[in-house]
């Protein structure tokens, strides 16, 4: 498109956004009104108007547009909406009664893993009806405390992709177990996180697969993550860095090229990070503090733990579209983990994100919606389903609902 020559003075040749009279005449210290975005139903078109105006007048370029920081939201985005005809039937296996409540559910090897309430980690395989408890677990005991935005203290389980290890850690809490389920469940390490405001995130831990080799990321501090190996306990990243930030869940790309931390800094603002996990293991232990490949994506202000994923090895999708959590549009915004740049934004995911490397899955109430993160195009939705996890050798979703494993494996 040709250069459009905007209120602001500048030349662009990007859409402009249009804007109120209002917002063009603050010069010098002038105090700024509240700027209000107006939504045209259009994607995320809109416009920007002071609190009390409706009338944009002017138009200025994106770089400006963005300065003015939107304070709240008028009017609702556009959906793209491109139906795909896909196969999304739900199956279906009643768990046995001896298995008892499930809390969560992780894939390993070509199994699931199920963690019960009772601290059992059982083996589960739908297709032949098996069920097998290998491991009993024992994480360290702790005092809840007071719950932090409504977040319960709750254990989460973890498996290695080779199925060997398993691991449960207490989000909102400080502690968690590494077991050797190759050796009846053998407890190889005890996880201890920190006792910093370990309240404001999930527990940081992932495993990885390196060059053959099982790995263990974890937070030992607040500020500080190590690479252990899991059979031993052995500190294989051994330095004195460390950061003022919060470290967050962990996501490891389905190749482990590279982590994404959804963390926090102090006043609190979410800044999502991600780094190259090879460097970090192989050249530069002090990679997640100040390596080359590390990249902090966006900061919004209040706004982290939330939704995000990889997709593939390259690209990552986190939630909502803004940089405050007052302001937030639902949505996704596509990032290249290479150069830290975003790739595109679009309206719609809400909830637990999850990807199978082609396409974007997200929940919203009871219902879990496909999208092409690459067009932001919404092309399916499959009703009284909401997933937890996705197996990666199977493409899978799936989540335990009232004792009853459900699956799903969308296909074209």
């Amino acid at each position: 498109m040709p250069d459009t020559i905007t209120a602001c003075g500048h030349d662009t040749t990007t859409p402009p956004v249009r804007v109120c009279a209002h917002l063009t005449a603050v010069t010098g210290d002038d105090p700024v009104p509240d700027p209000i975005g107006v939504l045209t139903g259009h994607g995320l078109q809109h416009h920007i108007v002071c609190a009390g105006c409706d009338t944009p007048a002017a138009l200025i370029c994106a770089d400006c547009a963005a300065d003015l920081h939107v304070t709240a939201w008028r009017g609702q985005p556009g959906i793209l909406e491109r139906p795909e005809p896909l196969h999304t039937t739900v199956s279906r296996w009643p768990l046995p009664p001896a298995l008892g409540e499930v809390i969560s559910l992780t894939p390993a090897g070509s199994a699931w893993l199920a963690l019960t309430a009772d601290g059992r980690i059982a083996e589960l395989r739908p297709d032949t009806g098996s069920t097998v408890s290998l491991a009993t677990v024992d994480v360290r005991s702790e005092s809840p405390g007071e719950p932090w935005m409504g977040h319960t203290p709750s254990l989460r389980l973890l498996a290695s992709a080779d199925a060997r290890f398993a691991a449960v850690v207490r989000d909102y809490g400080r502690f968690g177990q590494v077991l050797d389920l190759a050796d009846g469940g053998r407890p190889t390490m005890t996880l201890d996180g920190g006792d910093h405001r370990p309240e404001t995130v999930p527990f940081s831990a992932a495993f990885a697969t390196v060059d053959g080799r099982t790995v263990l990321i974890h937070r030992t501090a607040w500020n500080r993550l190590d690479i252990s190996d899991p059979a031993t306990g052995t500190l294989l990243t051994p330095r004195t860095h460390d950061l003022d930030y919060f470290h967050g869940r962990l996501h490891v790309s389905p190749g482990s090229r590279a982590i994404l931390d959804d963390g926090w800094v102090w006043h609190p603002v979410g800044i999502p990070q991600t780094w190259n996990l090879p460097a970090w293991l192989g050249t530069n232990p002090a990679e997640p503090e100040e390596g080359a490949s590390l990249q902090a994506l966006c900061q919004r202000a209040y706004h982290w733990d939330s939704g995000m994923c990889f997709i593939g090895d390259d690209r990552v999708a986190l939630s909502g579209i803004g940089d405050d959590d007052d302001a937030m549009i639902p949505g996704a915004r596509i990032f290249d983990v290479t150069t830290g740049t975003q790739l595109t934004a679009f309206a719609g995911p809400t909830g637990t994100f999850l990807s199978d490397g082609h396409r974007l899955y997200s929940t919203a109430g009871t219902t879990t919606h496909v999208w092409d993160p690459s067009t932001g195009h919404r092309t399916a939705t499959v009703p009284d389903f909401t997933p937890t996890c996705l197996h990666p050798g199977t493409g899978e979703l799936a989540t335990i609902t009232d004792g009853t494993l459900l699956r799903l494996q969308i296909k074209i």
